[in-house]
């Protein structure tokens, strides 16, 4: 059984979507590619955070099996900043000095600093997770392997 079959199978069984939904997102999925998860909340079917629970417990199923799941790159808060000039490489530097200081995340040390407003955070901070996202691939269906959007496409 793949593992994308086991989160459907698992959604169903645990009550968080019912038999019809999921045949109705594979449907889709044949018809467009897409990924299975996203076309569930998509269609608002399964919340994004029963999304992330879910895969957290096939991740951890994986690990306890020995199965090597693919990591996504490490997309920095402030290098996206950085590449979308919102702010400067000293800038940057000045939050990761003040962060070690004060033991605070790198969001809010740019916000503390004045670098940034918390509207600016919290977009790049979503850009971010969708990013995340979009690296990883997560499963696709039908091959029941971790497939990256650039080899769907």
């Amino acid at each position: 059984m793949s593992d994308n079959t086991l989160i459907g199978d698992m959604l169903v069984k645990d009550k968080m979507i019912t038999q019809d939904q999921l045949n109705h997102a594979i449907s889709i999925q044949k018809k467009s590619g897409g990924l299975l998860e996203m076309i569930l909340v998509k269609q608002g079917v399964l919340s994004p955070q029963n999304l992330t629970k879910y895969m957290k417990i096939i991740d951890e199923q994986n690990k306890a099996s020995g199965k090597k799941v693919e990591q996504p790159e490490k997309l920095r808060l402030g290098e996206i900043l950085i590449k979308n000039n919102e702010i400067t490489e000293n800038q940057l530097n000045q939050a990761l000095e003040y962060q070690k200081g004060k033991g605070v995340k790198i969001g809010i040390a740019l916000v503390e600093l004045e670098f940034i407003e918390r509207s600016t955070l919290v977009r790049y901070l979503t850009k971010q997770s969708q990013m995340v996202i979009d690296s990883v691939g997560l499963l696709n269906y039908e091959a029941g392997d971790i497939v990256s959007e650039a080899e769907k496409r």
